[in-house]
């Protein structure tokens, strides 16, 4: 079974676009930004290996990345979201956005007892006339973008089956994997 096979998760995952929108009509509320973190890091510690390749990104490049949670009136995340910039000139018309992976792994989102929650997530590229601009990670609240958990299945796996260029992957902190 695959966890993130529910109609809601998979049009949230494969949306190419922002998902600001069908999160707000799926909790009936808007949704307010908070940056949590802001600054630069390496782009070893912010960009998947293969796609810092991809971009012909070193892994010692300082990228400005930033960590933000778009919360409900209550103060309780919907999402977390992380950006890297790797130009300067994302948020115009001629965005183009490409959904890169989909997974789920556990995340903790402030709860009662410090449970570590099994999130969805996925990985985007965004482009600016061509060139690479935004990479973004989102991990989705599982009250708000359901995960499949069955008893007989570790929570922490996925199995594969998500349509299209999507590939799910078994883990969320396997090698090369960026940092949250």
């Amino acid at each position: 079974m695959n966890p993130l096979d529910t109609p809601v998760t998979r049009m949230v995952l494969q949306y190419d676009g922002s998902a600001v929108r069908l999160l707000q009509a799926l909790v009936t509320e808007p949704l307010h930004p908070r940056t949590t973190k802001h600054g630069k890091q390496p782009a070893a510690v912010l960009i998947p290996r293969d796609l810092r390749e991809r971009l012909g990104i070193p892994e010692g490049e300082l990228l400005t990345s930033r960590q933000s949670r778009l919360e409900r009136a209550d103060g309780s995340a919907a999402v977390v979201v992380a950006y890297v910039d790797l130009l300067c000139e994302a948020g115009s018309r001629r965005d183009e956005h490409e959904v890169l992976r989909v997974g789920t792994r556990r995340w903790y989102w402030g709860e009662p007892g410090g449970i570590h929650r099994v999130s969805a997530w996925r990985e985007i590229l965004t482009t600016t006339n061509g060139i690479a601009s935004r990479y973004t990670r989102e991990i989705f609240h599982p009250d708000v973008v359901p995960v499949i958990a069955p008893a007989s299945a570790r929570p922490e796996m996925a199995t594969s089956g998500v349509r299209r260029r999507l590939a799910v992957t078994p883990r969320a902190r396997r090698s090369g994997e960026p940092v949250l």
